[in-house]
C-alpha cells in the first residue's frame, strides 16, 4: 500500500483532496475533510506533514482599542440620552490611573479622546477647554390658573404650557465626563462617568474592560517587562571572539593549510 501512494504523484493527491473538498461542501458527506471545512492549504499541510511546529507562546487578544471605547461610548450614550439633549455642553477630562494619580502614559488620554469622538460623531455637543460655572437656575414662573381636570387649557395657555415644556427640554446642562482605570494582570479595568455641574448629578456611569496585548503594552509602560522569557543562551556576541573560542587559554595552532593565502 505505500508503495502504492508513493508511486502517485503529489500534485494528483492534492487535486484528489481539492476535489473531496468541493464535493463535500455540496453534499451532506461526513469525510474529515469536508466535515471540518479544511482548507486545500490545511489538507497538503496534514498530508506532507508541513504544518508549523511553533506558535504564539502568549495569545493576545487583538481586538482593535477604538472598537472596545467606541462600544463603551454608545452604551453611554444610551444611558443619559433620554435626559441630557444635545444642547447641553459635555467637558472631558483625561481619565487616571486609580492607583497611581502621577501615571503619565499616554492610555488615559487616548481613551478619554475615543469616547469623547464618538459622542461628537453622534453630534453631542463635546467642548474643549475649562468647564464654564453653570448660570444659576432662573426662578420658577408661578403657574396661570389651571382649569379643572378634565377641561382643556384654552389656546394661549396651552401655547404658554408647550413652550415651558420645551424650554425644560432643552435647556443646555453642562456636564463632565472623567474616568479611571486600573491595571490588571490580563484586563485593565476602565470606568466612566457623566456628572451634570449644576447638582452633581451623575447621569451615566458605565464600566468595561480593554485586553492585555501588544498594544496595551505600548501604551502602558507598567506592562511591557511582566510577559516573555529571559533566554539562557547567548543571543549576541561580545568580547574577544579569540578568547570565547579558547576559554582556558589554549595556544593557537595553525598549519599551511588554515591560512588563506
Amino acid at each position: 500500500m505505500k508503495i502504492f501512494f508513493r508511486s502517485i504523484p503529489r500534485t494528483a493527491i492534492l487535486a484528489l483532496l481539492a476535489g473531496a473538498l468541493l464535493g463535500g461542501c455540496g453534499t451532506g458527506t461526513t469525510s474529515y475533510y469536508s466535515g471540518m471545512k479544511r482548507t486545500v492549504v490545511d489538507a497538503k499541510n496534514d498530508l506532507m506533514g508541513s504544518r508549523p511546529t511553533t506558535a504564539e507562546f502568549f495569545h493576545d487578544d487583538t481586538t482593535p482599542l477604538i472598537d472596545i471605547n467606541y462600544d463603551a461610548a454608545d452604551t453611554l450614550m444610551g444611558l443619559f440620552s433620554p435626559a441630557l439633549n444635545k444642547n447641553s455642553p459635555i467637558y472631558v477630562q483625561n481619565f487616571t490611573n486609580r492607583v497611581d494619580m502621577n501615571d503619565a502614559s499616554p492610555f488615559g488620554p487616548l481613551v478619554a479622546d475615543q469616547v469623547a469622538s464618538r459622542l461628537a460623531l453622534r453630534n453631542f455637543k463635546v467642548t474643549e477647554g475649562i468647564p464654564k460655572k453653570p448660570e444659576p437656575k432662573a426662578e420658577p414662573v408661578s403657574e396661570p390658573f389651571l382649569p379643572p381636570e378634565g377641561l382643556a387649557l384654552s389656546g394661549e395657555e396651552a401655547k404658554a404650557a408647550d413652550r415651558r415644556t420645551w424650554a425644560a427640554q432643552n435647556a443646555p446642562r453642562p456636564c463632565l465626563l472623567t474616568g479611571t482605570y486600573l491595571i490588571a494582570d490580563k484586563v485593565v479595568y476602565i470606568s466612566a462617568r457623566l456628572t451634570a455641574l449644576d447638582d452633581g448629578q451623575v447621569m451615566a456611569a458605565h464600566n468595561w474592560t480593554v485586553p492585555v496585548n501588544r498594544n496595551t503594552r505600548a501604551l502602558l509602560p507598567q506592562l511591557r517587562r511582566r510577559d516573555g522569557m529571559t533566554p539562557n543562551v547567548r543571543t549576541s556576541l561580545s568580547g574577544n571572539p579569540h578568547v570565547i573560542a579558547r576559554p582556558y587559554g589554549q595556544p593557537d595552532v595553525y598549519t599551511g593549510r588554515d591560512l588563506v593565502k
